[in-house]
């Protein structure tokens, strides 16, 4: 089965600009401008919450960057590739050849290294390849000899020694103050391929404390230049957590992480109708629940492309009808969706002590829908309706709540008995096995 979760490989990142699928061209093209006239913005913090498709739109921004760069180190195929896209969508037009430059640096997985300064320029040198740009290598071993030894007053570490091809232990390292020599490094190895550098650092909300607040603070002392500009795509609310972890919860976060961000944008919202057509979903129905959940439940992108594999998944391997399908359309589903987003809720849920999550996502016409199956003979359904909080009903009929509680109690809660085995609602019989059935297929186990 093809994952509706995408890696952020260079394969995927293209095809999402071919197809469009999110509906994000206009912003890549439009954050692209703001970066080609950002003169007086250093530093830009690009806000989505996790799982909101953060990293893949600033891959997409670099890649698009370096493709309209002859000067970069970006697989010419690659290049071309985007460049097509590109051209056949008409959008992108706007990009000056040969203006930017861009960089990716993922913060979560260098947090390991002893200081961020020092993997940032390695990431720089290795992702740019200036090794084979025709620079005088011995003097690029020793500037970045120079950087090492100012960071970690230390020889020179092996991760840096292992770039070049000269001998790191021979050069001399001891040389003019760090902030002059980085100055140098950006100046002398850089702004030969670009007007300006887009460094684009991710996963920052993801670090430890000490080692976020350590790349900020380093990079707002050592990497002031106009003609850099950092973009960090984070979630600003996390990353106030993580600061207050370090600086004590009375620490006012916000102004602080004012003093590194000349600008805050939020990535724009994914076009759900069209995300959802790109899936090929394999029934209309999956699309109503998907749609009635995910503005219910508020779930991220990849939070979706999970639920949709795993209902995909199982509707592979089996083919419901009649009370079986009712209950894993409506009623697994739910339990899924409880089991990624709220691990307690999803034990009250299942273990009949909670119907509340029930009631909140068929509180709508969507609802009505479902609960209309669920009539007896002589029952008409009504909409629920309230005068200063009173429930206003009328003789021979049942509101949607009286109905879902009616399922709930059914499934979840009745002790059944060989006297009193089956509860009827609708078209349906539900027994002691409706619950095993949707906890064996919600186990993921049992399908």
């Amino acid at each position: 089965m093809k994952k509706s979760v995408l890696l952020p490989t260079d394969e995927s990142l293209i095809l999402t600009i071919r197809e469009d699928a999110l509906d994000r061209n206009a912003d890549l093209n439009s954050f692209c401008q703001l970066l080609s006239h950002s003169n007086s913005m250093n530093s830009i913090a690009l806000d989505g919450r996790w799982g909101s498709g953060k990293t893949f739109f600033v891959k997409q921004c670099a890649l698009l960057i370096n493709a309209k760069n002859s000067l970069s180190n970006i697989n010419k195929d690659i290049a071309q590739s985007i460049l097509e896209v590109a051209k056949q969508s008409n959008s992108f037009e706007g990009l000056t050849d040969n203006m930017l430059l861009a960089v990716y640096f993922d913060a979560w997985e260098n947090d390991s290294n002893e200081d961020p300064v020092l993997a940032l320029i390695y990431r720089i040198v290795q992702q740019l390849d200036l090794k084979m740009s025709g620079f005088d290598l011995n003097h690029l071993a020793h500037v970045l000899g120079t950087i090492a030894d100012a960071i970690t007053d230390r020889p020179i570490s092996n991760v840096i020694s292992s770039l070049k091809e000269c001998d790191f232990l021979d050069v001399i390292r001891k040389h003019e103050d760090l902030e002059t020599t980085i100055k140098a490094f950006f100046e002398e190895f850089l702004f030969e391929k670009s007007e300006r550098l887009i460094i684009f650092v991710d996963e920052l909300d993801r670090c430890r404390p000490s080692y976020a607040v350590r790349l900020l603070e380093r990079i707002e002392h050592y990497f002031i230049n106009d003609r850099i500009t950092f973009v960090f795509s984070v979630n600003l609310e996390q990353l106030q957590h993580t600061i207050k972890n370090f600086y004590g919860n009375d620490f006012d976060a916000c102004r602080y992480l004012d003093r590194f961000f000349d600008l805050r944008i939020s990535l724009p919202q994914v076009n759900m109708e069209k995300y959802y057509y790109s899936l090929n979903l394999f029934d209309n129905w999956i699309v109503d629940v998907l749609k009635n959940i995910q503005k219910n439940f508020n779930l991220s992108l990849r939070e979706l492309c999970k639920i949709n594999d795993v209902v995909y998944e199982v509707c592979l391997k089996n083919s419901y009808t009649g009370i079986q399908d009712f209950m894993f359309k409506y009623i697994v589903t739910l339990c899924l969706v409880l089991k990624i987003t709220d691990i307690s809720l999803h034990d009250d849920f299942i273990n009949g002590k909670n119907d509340q999550p029930l009631l909140d996502l068929y509180d709508n016409e969507f609802g009505d829908s479902i609960c209309e199956m669920l009539l007896n003979n002589g029952e008409e359904l009504e909409d629920l309706i309230t005068t200063n909080g009173a429930r206003l009903g009328s003789d021979g009929k049942v509101t949607r709540e009286e109905k879902l509680e009616e399922l709930y109690e059914a499934i979840f809660i009745k002790n059944y008995t060989s006297y009193d085995y089956v509860t009827k609602l609708g078209e349906f019989g539900f027994t002691e096995d409706s619950r095993k059935f949707i906890l064996d297929i919600e186990s993921l186990l049992r399908f």
